[in-house]
């Protein structure tokens, strides 16, 4: 694998199939996977010069608020809530603001594989300098688990299902919520099967809308409840 072409890839989605398929066919191991992908988002979102690309997403902020204000319709009660995959904190940011908006005391967490990534974050959000935590979230284990956790990190492919065991064991407190997407579809027997298949169980609930100018797509939140042990 010409390494160096990887990292060069203008967009996100020719990296991402350029990585998966060198993993699955033995050029790269899963160390270096994870290492190509830090270095390549660290140094994207780094390139930009707003919150929101920042965080991964390259909308204008009307279009981020539509695409991950249903998030929020996962909580239902106050409680610590853990962004795994947090960027530069700009979704843990506007996920206080808008709990707070409904009424929910939300106490925000963020994990990151990015050094960088989490300096800048640090930066941003001084307030919340001491729960930023820098780890590869398929390995890291917080301290204390949390009432909601939402993913925004990725793993290889044949991975997710242990990688959402060990989220749901190892972040998720008893009784707590494990938020996935919100993420665009247009065949739900593809993309949502896909994700219920890899947590392992049915989901609690959903949310789900309309695209805002593309009716036959959608946008769909899933989330799932950790019984008490």
């Amino acid at each position: 694998m010409d390494k160096n072409y990887a990292l060069s890839l203008p967009l996100a989605n020719d990296f991402n199939a350029y990585i998966d398929a060198a993993l699955k066919s033995n050029e790269i191991s899963k160390d270096e996977w994870y290492e190509l992908n830090n270095f390549y988002f660290t140094k994207l979102y780094l390139s930009t010069d707003n919150p929101r690309a920042q965080s991964g997403h390259g909308g204008d902020e009307y279009h981020y608020i539509f695409a991950h204000l249903p998030i929020i319709e996962a909580v239902y009660k106050n409680g610590t809530f853990c962004d795994v995959g947090c960027a530069n904190g700009h979704l843990m940011e506007m996920l206080y603001k808008w709990g707070a908006a409904v009424g929910f005391d939300l106490q925000m967490y963020g994990v990151d594989i990015s050094e960088g990534l989490l300096e800048l974050a640090k930066k941003r959000l001084p307030q919340w300098h001491d729960r930023f935590f820098l780890g590869n979230a398929f390995y890291w284990k917080p301290e204390h688990k949390f009432d909601y956790i939402h993913n925004s990190a990725d793993v290889p492919v044949n991975d997710k299902r242990k990688y959402y065991e060990h989220l749901m064991e190892n972040y998720l407190a008893d009784g707590g919520r494990m938020i996935v997407g919100p993420y665009w579809y247009e065949n739900e027997d593809t993309a949502e099967k896909q994700i219920i298949d890899n947590v392992g169980m049915p989901p609690a609930g959903y949310a789900i809308k309309t695209h805002y100018s593309k009716p036959d797509m959608l946008r769909k939140v899933m989330w799932f409840d950790k019984i008490q042990g």
